[in-house]
C-alpha cells in the first residue's frame, strides 16, 4: 500500500514540476512578447475580489453599515474662495478633528481678496488642515500640482493620486521618480486616528509595497453641503472630507457598483479607504505571494498525485474523471475563498492554485503519453511494474 502511494506521489511530483516549468515559460514569454500583452492587461483589470464585493453587497437588502466619524463636505456650485474660507472656519470653530481639502486651489486667481481670505483661514486652522496635491506626468518626469497657500503656511500636504484604471487599493505613500509622498489617507490617519495609525504603520507589508485593498462593502456617511446650516454636533471630533462631488474630473472607476454606479467621487473613495482601517470587520488581510505560492504548489502536488492515480487505474475514463475532479476542486476553492473573505476579511489568493490545478490534468496527459511512447506501449497498466 505504501509503495503504491509513493509511486503515485512520485508521478504527482513530476507532474507538479511540469506545471511549474510551463508557468515559468509562459511568464518569460509574457515579459518578452507583445502578443501576451492583451492577456496581461485583461488579468490586471479583473480580480476575484471584485466578485466577492458584489456578493457582499448583493446579500445586503439595505445599507446598514454607517461610519459616524466621517463627514463628506460638498462644495459643489460654490465658486467663491471667500465662501469656502468661511466654511473652513466654521468647521474649525465647531471642533472638527481633521479638515481634509480634496480640492487644489491653484494660483491666486482673479479675486485676490478672496484668495487672501482663504490663505488667512488656512493659516489659522493649519493644525487640522490636510491639503491635497497631485503628481502629474510630464514627458519623462512629474510635476506637482498644489494649492497656492501650501508654501505660505505650515499645513500638511498629501498626495491624492489614485489608480488610473480601476481604484482597488490605497497606499501608505506613493513614489514618483525620486519623489516619495505620503498619501491623503496616511496624513488623515496620522492626525485623526493616532492609535490606529501606529498599528497601521507597524504592520509588516507582506503585500506589494504598502498596498491595501479598499473594502467596498456599501457604507453610509453623513453629508453636508457648504450652504447647509451647520450644527456643532454634526462636525465636532469628525473627519471632514471636503470635495466637489459634482466635478466629473474627480470621478473614478471602482470594481463594484455603489448606489447603482461604478464611478464615484474620489473624495468618497478616500472615505472608504479610511473606513477600511478604522471600522470593525473592514480591514482585509491579504495573504502574501509566498504563502499563496506554497499553498498552490502543495495543492498542485496533491492534485497531480490524484491525476496520476486516475490515469493509471481508470485509463479509459481518465480524461473525463480528471476534468470532473478539477471542476469540483475549483468550486470548493472558490467557495472557501469567498467564505473566508466575506466572513473573516481574509483574501486567499487563487491565482497559483487555479493555475496549478488547471494545468495539472493537461500535464498528466503529456506525462503519461511521453512515458508510453518512451516505453513503446499503449497501456499505462504495463508501466505499473
Amino acid at each position: 500500500m505504501l509503495k503504491k502511494i509513493l509511486h503515485y506521489l512520485f508521478h504527482g511530483g513530476l507532474i507538479t514540476l511540469e506545471v511549474i516549468a510551463m508557468c515559468a515559460i509562459v511568464t518569460l514569454l509574457s515579459y518578452s512578447s507583445m502578443y501576451f500583452d492583451p492577456i496581461k492587461q485583461t488579468w490586471a483589470n479583473f480580480q476575484v475580489t471584485d466578485t466577492y464585493f458584489q456578493m457582499e453587497n448583493a446579500n445586503a437588502e439595505e445599507v446598514t453599515d454607517f461610519n459616524p466619524d466621517i463627514v463628506l463636505y460638498d462644495i459643489s456650485h460654490c465658486y467663491s474662495r471667500a465662501e469656502i474660507a468661511a466654511g473652513i472656519q466654521r468647521l474649525y470653530d465647531n471642533g472638527a478633528k481633521v479638515i481634509a481639502l480634496d480640492v487644489i486651489f491653484g494660483g491666486l486667481g482673479q479675486d485676490t481678496m478672496a484668495s487672501d481670505s482663504l490663505l488667512r483661514v488656512v493659516s489659522r486652522c493649519e493644525d487640522k488642515i490636510v491639503a491635497a496635491c497631485r503628481m502629474v506626468p510630464s514627458y519623462d518626469s512629474f510635476y506637482k500640482e498644489q494649492s497656492f497657500f501650501v508654501p505660505l503656511t505650515n499645513c500638511v500636504e498629501a498626495c491624492v493620486n489614485v489608480e488610473n484604471e480601476t481604484v482597488r487599493y490605497f497606499y501608505k505613500n506613493l513614489t514618483f521618480g525620486d519623489t516619495c509622498l505620503n498619501t491623503f489617507v496616511n496624513e488623515i490617519m496620522r492626525i485623526g486616528y493616532p492609535e490606529e495609525y501606529e498599528k497601521w504603520m507597524d504592520l509588516k507589508d507582506d503585500n506589494d509595497l504598502g498596498k491595501y485593498l479598499i473594502h467596498y462593502k456599501q457604507l453610509m456617511f453623513n453629508k453636508l453641503h457648504i450652504y447647509d446650516e451647520m450644527f456643532e454636533d454634526e462636525v465636532k471630533d469628525k473627519i471632514i472630507l471636503m470635495g466637489d462631488f459634482q466635478d466629473l474630473r474627480d470621478f473614478h472607476n471602482i470594481p463594484v457598483p455603489l448606489n447603482g454606479s461604478r464611478r464615484i467621487c474620489g473624495t468618497t473613495i478616500h472615505g472608504y479607504s479610511i473606513s477600511t482601517l478604522t471600522e470593525e470587520n473592514r480591514f482585509i488581510n491579504e495573504w502574501s505571494d509566498m504563502t499563496n505560492i506554497i499553498i498552490g504548489i502543495v495543492l498542485t502536488l496533491l492534485f497531480g498525485t490524484l491525476c496520476a492515480y486516475i490515469s493509471e487505474v481508470y485509463m479509459d475514463l481518465s480524461g473525463f474523471m480528471i476534468t470532473v475532479a478539477q471542476l469540483i476542486l475549483m468550486f470548493v476553492l472558490i467557495f472557501l475563498a469567498a467564505y473566508l473573505f466575506i466572513n473573516y476579511q481574509c483574501n486567499m489568493g487563487l491565482l497559483y492554485v487555479m493555475l496549478g490545478t488547471g494545468l495539472a490534468g493537461f500535464c498528466a496527459e503529456i506525462h503519461y503519453f511521453t512515458i508510453m511512447k518512451f516505453n513503446n506501449t499503449n497501456k499505462i497498466s504495463d508501466l505499473k511494474q
